[in-house]
């Protein structure tokens, strides 16, 4: 009877856990949903990959300008897949750029590439501006990175200055960091 009541107490705290919304730092390529999330230097990127093969993602910053992340760079900005992204009243913009050098990067359509954003969004709200975007993994597009579901990858992040609702001004702050997908 006492391992009955156990065993009935442990479903029922399985299943009290598993109707609560949880932020996981495990790898995430199963399609949970859940999204993996870093903050670094107080820019927060949020990330999850969906069965159909493509990464979806969130980064904010304490600013009224850009904000952005770059995908396995080789050096600074060179070779990265950068989408770099503003709002302004209540439309989100975004670019699918490309690192051409270690501190350079151009629109991917500039160079014979594709803009592969495939959903875009975005908030600005009490001075943190918010882009989520969906991209693919592997977008057959040779100035973008293949993201492999299992490996780590190096990230940049950055933000623009206040107003700054372009895609060209000097960034105010940067970062690196690595993500898991």
């Amino acid at each position: 009877m006492k391992l009955w009541k156990l065993m009935s107490l442990a479903v029922m705290l399985l299943l009290i856990l598993s109707a609560c919304d949880t932020v996981s730092d495990e790898p995430n390529g199963n399609g949970t949903g859940e999204y993996q999330s870093i903050t670094v230097d107080n820019i927060t990127l949020q990330w999850r990959t969906d069965t159909l093969g493509n990464l979806d993602v969130i980064v904010s910053a304490p600013t009224t300008g850009w904000v952005s992340v770059g995908f396995d760079p080789t050096i600074g900005m060179e070779d990265a897949n950068i989408i770099i992204g503003y709002v302004s009243g209540d439309t989100a913009y975004a670019r699918d750029d490309y690192g051409t050098g270690i501190n350079t990067h151009e629109p991917d359509i500039d160079g014979g590439g594709e803009d592969n954003i495939l959903e875009l969004g975005g908030t600005e709200t009490a001075g943190t501006t918010e882009i989520s975007f969906l991209i693919p993994l592997d977008s057959g597009d040779t100035r973008d990175r293949v993201l492999v579901i299992g490996n780590t990858y190096d990230v940049i992040l950055a933000y623009g200055e206040d107003d700054a609702d372009d895609f060209d001004s000097y960034h105010q702050a940067r970062t690196t960091s690595q993500i898991d997908l």
